[in-house]
């Protein structure tokens, strides 16, 4: 490998002085189940505000355009916030374990956050509840850092079986699909017989806090993550991430396919508008989201057959072809239109599930290569990418309303012919998102088996010549 890292010729330098094992580390029945649970609670919060925050602000009376704007800005804060968390955790040593503990710690501050955020009155002047929402909005970001990264990474430490944490992944996305199904569904049915958002949010808070707490007890973590051959400070941190070029290619792809995804952030507008009443918006997240869970579900079968790349790239040209046909079928017909969401929903599932097992991968193709462990700042990544994501999507979709001159306010009269402007923004601009990501992500080569080997390799099972030549490509 004439491009390896310096430090991963260290590493095999110093292959002799690691202890090599043949023991293999499995969860527990309760373990995976509360695993799968805090995903559950996590994702009730997360959902909440990626598909009703935009929406929220609007209703309060904050325009289309500064709701762009203030969502950007936050992530002038993320940019910061994301890898040096990464690197704290890579760093920190907790008696108690190096994810467990600060998932104990998120407990706290998430629900507060949330409801901090959607607890804005309508009556402020326009500065204080633009001023509100940006600070309101950068300490949720924090405090869902807080959790994010150690929740993925805690798959990590709780097994070092690669088809055990495929599973551990598996269990979690399918969680987040039922969290998904929950409040996509859910809200929209009973947010005005409830009193509004702010109930809203504070019964959905007790509920997610409930289901958190379980793995915070249940879970042990049981590999102690490899020591790297050197320090991790900022300089490494993004030598590292330079040279794990995988890992960078896949969050590239997976940023503009997801970002574009606005019809998650402006669903409620598009059902007020289109579809003409809030609560339709239910009936088609049911329709969408069901067969997603459906076929989420046997994910982690299939991926015993099929290599799990091949699966997720193939949902994603799937969904873009979907995309297309949605808009020619257009919304007129309700029927057809159910109907291609149902069948857009199976791709989508495959792509929600798979989508967040590649992070482990990435973690020990970059140990490989590198000679770092460094699955804090790997998974910090994924965590940076998922809230850019989402801010992108949801100010893309504030940005589109202004464009087309949507008119803030709840229960506001739009100006005629919005609804074909939103229609057409609506189902368009996630099909260009796909179409770009397309070619971007079959420049990733990484593969199950490969990634088996160099595990084995960083665990010290194997030698990096032995792995070197087991491998099926040059890496």
């Amino acid at each position: 490998m004439a491009d390896t890292y310096p430090s991963a010729a260290k590493a095999e330098q110093t292959a002799p002085t690691k202890q090599r094992h043949k023991s293999h580390y499995l969860t527990t029945g309760s373990e995976r189940f509360s695993y799968g649970l805090y995903f559950v609670g996590q994702n009730i919060f997360y959902i909440f505000v990626y598909l009703y925050l935009s929406t929220f602000f609007l209703d309060i009376g904050i325009p289309a355009m500064t709701v762009a704007f203030a969502v950007l800005v936050v992530k002038v804060w993320d940019a910061i916030n994301d890898p040096l968390f990464g690197g704290i955790v890579d760093k920190v040593k907790f008696k108690k374990g190096k994810f467990l503990p600060w998932l104990r710690i998120s407990l706290i501050f998430i629900p507060i956050t949330t409801v901090l955020i959607f607890a804005i009155p309508s009556s402020l002047g326009m500065t204080t509840k633009v001023g509100w929402a940006i600070i309101g909005y950068m300490l949720w970001d924090t405090a869902y850092t807080l959790c994010d990264v150690p929740i993925f990474g805690l798959v990590t430490t709780m097994t070092d079986k690669q088809d055990e944490r495929t599973s551990l992944m598996a269990i979690g996305r399918v969680s987040a699909m039922v969290a998904s199904v929950f409040i996509a569904v859910g809200v929209p049915s009973v947010r005005q017989a409830i009193g509004g958002w702010l109930p809203t949010i504070l019964a959905l808070a007790v509920i997610a806090l409930i289901t958190m707490i379980p793995i915070c007890f249940k879970a042990k973590e049981r590999i102690a993550p490899a020591a790297s051959e050197k320090e991790v400070g900022i300089k490494e941190m993004f030598r590292y991430l330079a040279h794990n070029k995988y890992l960078l290619i896949f969050y590239l792809a997976l940023f503009i396919s997801y970002g574009a995804n606005i019809q998650s952030t402006i669903g409620l507008i598009f059902a007020r508008v289109c579809l003409g009443n809030e609560g339709m918006q239910s009936l088609l997240s049911l329709f969408s989201m069901i067969p997603a869970v459906i076929l989420g579900i046997m994910v982690p079968f299939i991926c015993k057959k099929v290599d799990k790349f091949n699966l997720f790239f193939g949902s994603v040209v799937a969904s873009c072809a979907m995309s297309v046909i949605l808009y020619l079928v257009g919304y007129g017909n309700i029927t057809a239109f159910l109907v291609v969401c149902a069948l857009r929903g199976f791709p989508l599932g495959i792509w929600t599930i798979t989508m967040f097992m590649f992070t482990p991968d990435c973690a020990e193709y970059g140990n490989f290569k590198t000679g770092i462990s460094a699955p804090g700042i790997t998974f910090s990544l994924q965590t940076f990418s998922v809230k850019l994501m989402t801010a992108v999507a949801t100010a893309l979709g504030s940005f589109c309303l202004g464009l087309i001159g949507y008119v803030e306010g709840e229960g506001a009269t739009q100006a005629a012919g919005l609804a074909d402007k939103l229609w057409t923004v609506y189902a368009l601009v996630p099909a260009i998102g796909l179409a770009i990501a397309i070619p971007i992500l079959w420049q990733y080569k990484l593969r199950d088996k490969d990634v088996a080997i160099m595990a084995k390799c960083n665990a010290g099972e194997i030698s990096r010549e032995e792995a070197q030549a087991s491998l099926s490509r040059s890496y």
